[in-house]
């Protein structure tokens, strides 16, 4: 029960209901005071809820005397107070009711109280609405910042080594997002703390990751196309090839039922003295090199070649991977049916990822089988190779590392790419256990 002043004239007493305030004014004053109006309110709870309904009765005294106001009680408790609030016998000063305390807002809830008993369980539900939308707010706003500060997190030691080491080899974004989630998903705290460890499994992930091509048998003879951009090597690797199948042949000559019946093609019209290169290259393993501009000439010679040819290998045009034109008419001059042709695409270890996903995409109509790396010698950066290489799932068959045609053309395996990563600590005898030889075999194509 709380009593305040709000004036010099006019008082208010608040309690649980209006009984309960009229017994108190009763107990103080007697029947000298005059209740000017009353309207319910609700308690402040806690947080905005619990709240409780109470009562505040606005009343003047009226007689100043307090002594007469404590006169003996009569026996009816109420005496002369009926259920409707009587009116004042003159305007009581309202001066201080119009203050900010008592706004129209509050002013119109009381009448809508008074009007209507059913607007005080509306009002407390429209409250707690709003209490609860601010609270969901706040928690709201919880969650945005631990969201924000678990993405703002910095990740274990060793995966920021390992993002770095990745990034150092020019590995793609999306190639290292997916070896670093897998190394969230996949290591322990205890695993990322052992940096050896996530070395070892990273390079095994690598290593998995290079899709390579393997041997295709075919019967006699073997075709051999390959194609690509110009400036990747192509007529060299022919020489390579070429090379690597005669050197064989004097090593291994018990292998061997016959000499292996090698023979040359080029289609490559736009180079000037492209043909000239590639006879000073099949000089050297006594080779004889023909020329073929059209799909005509291409077709006639294989036909001549069918019966006493072992391997026939033909060298293309080397054209920009947008000039669609051209690439379309080399395709019309390789066009020979029954040809049982084994295509590989050229491209060269330093190319940019954007780059090699535009050849691939561009010389896709030749049906390749497989890719061919070259120039190895002249990059230390391979990240780039075998992330589009197993984003696009195109299979690797050789690298060539150098312009010493007799020596440097080996099969490809996944083990040379790992040992020729930098920054990397390579267990050797674990990847070779691991990853095996290649086929090494001398001549197989």
């Amino acid at each position: 029960m709380a009593e305040t002043a709000l004036n010099n004239n006019v008082l208010s007493i608040t309690g649980r209901n209006r009984e309960e305030c009229m017994d108190n004014l009763y107990k103080k004053y007697g029947t000298n005071f005059q209740v000017i109006s009353c309207k319910h309110a609700l308690t402040p709870g806690f947080l905005g809820f619990f709240q409780r309904e109470k009562i505040v009765l606005r009343y003047q005294i009226t007689n100043s005397s307090l002594e007469q106001g404590l006169a003996k009680k009569p026996s009816s408790p109420f005496p002369g107070y009926v259920a409707s609030l009587p009116e004042p016998t003159s305007a009581p000063n309202l001066s201080g009711y119009s203050s900010s305390a008592t706004s129209f807002i509050k002013q119109r809830d009381e009448i809508l109280q008074r009007q209507n008993p059913s607007v005080t369980n509306n009002l407390q539900i429209g409250q707690l609405t709003k209490q609860f939308d601010l609270l969901k707010s706040q928690m709201q706003e919880k969650l945005d910042e631990i969201a924000h500060a678990v993405s703002e997190e910095k990740d274990h030691p060793s995966i920021i080594k390992m993002q770095e080491i990745l990034e150092e080899n020019e590995f793609t974004k999306s190639y290292i997002k997916k070896i670093c989630t897998r190394m969230k998903n996949e290591f322990s705290l205890e695993k990322l703390d052992d940096f050896d460890y996530v070395q070892t499994c990273v390079a095994d992930w690598i290593g998995e990751s290079i899709p390579i091509a393997r041997e295709e048998k075919k019967s006699a003879p073997h075709v051999i196309i390959i194609v690509g951009p110009t400036g990747v090597g192509k007529t060299t690797t022919v020489a390579k090839m070429s090379s690597r199948i005669s050197i064989d042949y004097k090593k291994n000559r018990e292998k061997y039922k016959y000499p292996p019946r090698i023979r040359m093609i080029t289609t490559d019209t736009m180079r000037v003295a492209a043909i000239e290169q590639l006879k000073r290259w099949a000089e050297i393993i006594n080779v004889e090199v023909d020329k073929a501009e059209t799909s005509e000439d291409l077709k006639t010679l294989c036909d001549s070649y069918v019966s006493n040819s072992d391997y026939i290998f033909i060298d293309t045009s080397g054209y920009s991977p947008n000039d669609y034109e051209n690439i379309a008419k080399m395709r019309t001059i390789l066009n020979v049916k029954n040809l049982n042709e084994n295509v590989y695409l050229a491209i060269t270890a330093g190319v940019s990822s954007k780059d090699l996903e535009n050849i691939i995409r561009n010389y896709e109509a030749f049906d390749f089988k497989s890719v061919i790396v070259t120039k190895c010698d002249e990059t230390t950066a391979f990240g780039r190779v075998i992330s589009v290489l197993a984003e696009k799932s195109k299979p690797v068959s050789w690298i060539t590392t150098g312009q010493d045609v007799l020596n440097t053309i080996q099969r490809a395996e996944p083990k040379w790419f790992l040992k020729n990563l930098a920054g990397f600590k390579i267990d050797e005898e674990h990847i070779e256990k691991k990853f095996g030889n290649a086929d090494k075999e001398l001549g197989k194509f």
